[in-house]
């Protein structure tokens, strides 16, 4: 008999395209802090989603890994604003950059955002391997691309072409969770294939 994942469907379904609509439309000017909410929303939704599947085929990785890059991804965001706004501050308000509170405060922002880059491909590691999990535990192969084209377009969105692969991982999760079965049968676990 079948493990019914009919509201698990349902919810992945609904976050991921809440998570894609809300991070596309976060960046414009007023609907921005609304649009962010609804990319939050849609985070959680996805998180019940995986807890609930993960649940009832007895395997916590799915989720467990998901949660792992929400966290690293919010510590990431903190910690670029505490360090731009910190290097702001340093700097004068002239033009003079040469004093060493300036440099300082030059050398905070672009650390900043070297460790917003680190972790962040530290939270799309972990969120590779919960598709992983999730194509393992349901034998939809699109969770498994979603897993391919997250992580290329992670290690290739600093010359902006990554972007577009983030999007094309964002529409094969949307995908994914729509081809997901209302019932599955449980699977074998196997190791994950590399991604290539």
């Amino acid at each position: 008999m079948g493990v019914d994942v009919k509201t698990e469907k349902t919810l992945g379904l609904v976050g991921s395209v809440l998570t894609l609509v809300g991070g596309f439309l976060g960046v414009i000017p007023y609907v921005g802090v609304f649009m962010g909410s609804t990319s939050l929303i849609g985070f959680v939704l996805v998180l019940i989603a995986l807890k609930g599947i993960g649940d009832k085929f007895g395997d916590d990785r799915p989720f467990k890994y998901y949660l792992y890059s929400v966290i690293v991804a919010f510590v990431a965001v903190i910690a670029l604003v505490i360090f731009v706004v910190m290097g702001i501050l340093m700097l004068p308000e002239g033009e003079e950059f040469s004093d060493p509170m300036a440099v300082m405060g030059i050398g905070l922002i672009l650390a900043a955002f070297v460790i917003f880059v680190a972790l962040l491909i530290i939270g799309v590691y972990f969120e590779k391997q919960a598709w992983e999990a999730m194509y393992e535990l349901t034998g939809v192969k699109e969770f498994h691309e979603t897993a391919k084209w997250l992580w290329w377009g992670a290690l290739t969105a600093i010359i902006l072409v990554g972007l577009v692969l983030l999007l094309v991982a964002s529409i094969f999760q949307i995908i994914a969770f729509a081809n997901l079965p209302e019932e599955l049968e449980p699977r074998e676990k196997t190791i994950a294939s590399p991604i290539a």
